[in-house]
């Protein structure tokens, strides 16, 4: 026996949620965790300082080459980092790491000022906006606030990261349901060394042949 209309209009409306439920998320694809570039320890002479050392620099540009080339795989590519204080330039690091990649892809970098407050419920938030869906997201953090973004974005388990430590990249990848698929830790150093950023193009690239010369002078202090 055939519905009729009114009954079968009640029941697309209550089947078209679960349709949405069942098939689509909203949300990146994947996300690439930094700290941001290296900095120099105080010095009597500049006790204060917010911004990346030159080695910090050097990492920043050889980032704006290597994340396109080796992570984002011609998907949509969205910025963010770690909020700092405009008026004294505290936190600034973060977002000076990610200018260069800026520049290079032409992507905007959107700030997190609440970052410092709850970045465990940030990471909830950015993993179900719309806007990310599909894409990669890089977000350059403050290395003691990266484990609770991590488990907000679903990696409750990222250990602390060590002060020094101003290489690894932590990548998140999402399954089409949402749910974490993986992680994987990786390195500039050993990026450095694939054939993804090793292609004709980048060896042939003067800027990143200085760069790389620099990074690898620059000694354990990097």
């Amino acid at each position: 026996m055939a519905l009729r209309l009114p009954a079968l209009i009640a029941a697309v409306a209550v089947a078209l949620p679960l349709v949405a439920v069942g098939t689509a998320w909203a949300g990146p694809e994947q996300v690439v965790l930094i700290r941001h570039g290296h900095k120099d320890r105080p010095r009597p002479e500049k006790p204060v300082d917010y911004n990346l050392s030159e080695t910090g620099l050097l990492q920043s540009l050889q980032l704006g080459r290597m994340i396109p080339a080796c992570l984002q795989a011609r998907r949509p590519l969205h910025l963010g980092s770690y909020g700092f204080e405009p008026a004294s330039g505290k936190n600034a690091r973060s977002y000076q790491t990610l200018v260069p990649l800026a520049v290079a892809t032409g992507a905007n970098i959107t700030m997190f000022p609440e970052a410092d407050h709850d970045s465990a419920a940030l990471g909830r938030q950015i993993r179900r906006q719309s806007r990310y869906d599909g894409g990669v997201l890089v977000l350059a953090w403050e290395h003691r606030r990266l484990p609770l973004l991590a488990a907000g974005l679903g990696w409750p388990g990222m250990p602390p990261v060590d002060d020094d430590d101003f290489d690894s990249l932590w990548v998140l990848r999402y399954a089409p349901s949402g749910d974490l698929s993986g992680v994987e830790v990786l390195s500039q150093r050993q990026l450095q060394t694939r054939p993804c950023y090793r292609s004709p193009a980048a060896v042939r690239d003067p800027l990143m042949r200085v760069v790389e010369r620099l990074i690898d002078g620059s000694g354990p202090g990097r």
